[in-house]
């Protein structure tokens, strides 16, 4: 019996990224092999070509063997579905599927495309999914699968420089693409004794705003960089009532990218992992960003210091890979052995 899992190529972003890492980690501590998939449009091929595509993706599988496929690939509905039903033909073979996202969700098209999304997730051995909440609605759905594994987590292979620690400041990091409408709120940052610093180029629209700008920065490990060195906290927000709503399920890999370079957080209490944040006090768990910038406020340098030393410790979980490398082998335990 061979381990396989599937990475998809010419992905950019965070959805690439993750992809990326967790076929590496993959491949390091279970030996799996590698099933590359490239980017595809359904029109592309006649019905004879993609399934020459799909046997040339699944070439290395046999009989018996145990296929991860990393989803969705972001080839659409119709692709996934193919592939899923091509494995389906060997015999004996087993599927685990690691839900990275769920695109009916993030675009608020659930009553639409939701339950084929199920569908489709009913047809694996074992589901890796991302939170408790995530699972306990799916199933609400109609997902049957009894072998869950819960991510938490992202992992985040950072680099960082230790020398370099965070110092406690009255500013708020957001890493995130503000031209979005789902991160509308950092154009409009109403606060004065707070300052906001977002990672992208100076514009006009900051005038008169507390803003800084930190530039945009494709190398996770030169973001982390300037993240430890700006100090104060790391911020995960929205108030776009889609991506708040898809936020309450999901593992956000931002989070992961705070936390990875050893920032204190502020998060939204209503995140699946806000618990661990404050148990562990690892930052700030909010209802409001006025709430935070209240808290900021009056917060001393003494409880800022040990909320960085308890991130520095966390840190080393995420740019170690361990919740990623667990999810991986908890998934194949469930798979084999339950």
């Amino acid at each position: 019996m061979r381990i396989h899992i599937t990475n998809r190529y010419g992905l950019c972003g965070t959805a690439g990224k993750a992809q990326r890492m967790s076929a590496e980690l993959a491949k390091k501590v279970l030996g799996c092999d590698e099933l590359g998939i490239y980017v595809h449009r359904q029109e592309w091929d006649s019905s004879e070509m993609f399934r020459t595509r799909l046997d040339g993706i699944v070439a290395g599988v046999s009989h018996g063997d145990v296929v991860i496929l990393q989803l969705p690939t972001w080839n659409g509905n119709y692709f996934d579905e193919a592939l899923v039903g091509h494995l389906s033909s060997y015999r004996g073979l087993k599927k685990i599927f690691f839900i990275h996202d769920i695109d009916a969700m993030m675009y608020g098209t659930e009553d639409e495309f939701l339950s084929r999304r199920i569908a489709l997730y009913n047809q694996a051995d074992v589901i890796i999914l991302p939170s408790q909440r995530m699972a306990d609605y799916l199933r609400e759905r109609g997902l049957k699968v009894e072998k869950l594994v819960i991510q938490r987590m992202w992992d985040q292979l950072l680099s960082i420089d230790t020398s370099v620690t965070p110092k406690f400041d009255r500013v708020i990091q957001f890493a995130g693409d503000i031209s979005t409408p789902k991160f509308s709120f950092a154009r409009e940052w109403p606060y004065e004794t707070v300052r906001l610093a977002v990672t992208a180029q100076e514009g006009d629209w900051a005038a008169g705003k507390k803003i800084e700008f930190l530039g945009w920065f494709e190398n996770d490990n030169l973001l982390a960089d300037v993240l430890r060195r700006t100090g104060g906290f790391g911020l995960l927000w929205s108030e776009d009532p889609v991506w708040c709503k898809y936020m309450k399920y999901n593992t956000c890999y931002k989070l992961s990218t705070y936390m990875g370079a050893g920032l204190p957080v502020i998060i939204p209490n209503s995140i699946p992992e806000a618990d661990t944040i404050r148990r562990k006090e690892l930052g700030l768990a909010v209802d409001s960003l006025a709430e935070a910038v209240e808290a900021i406020q009056a917060m001393s340098a003494d409880r800022y210091d040990q909320m960085v030393r308890n991130a520095a410790e966390f840190g080393k979980l995420l740019r170690g890979g361990y919740f990623t490398q667990k999810a991986l082998i908890d998934a194949v335990f469930c798979l084999l052995y339950q």
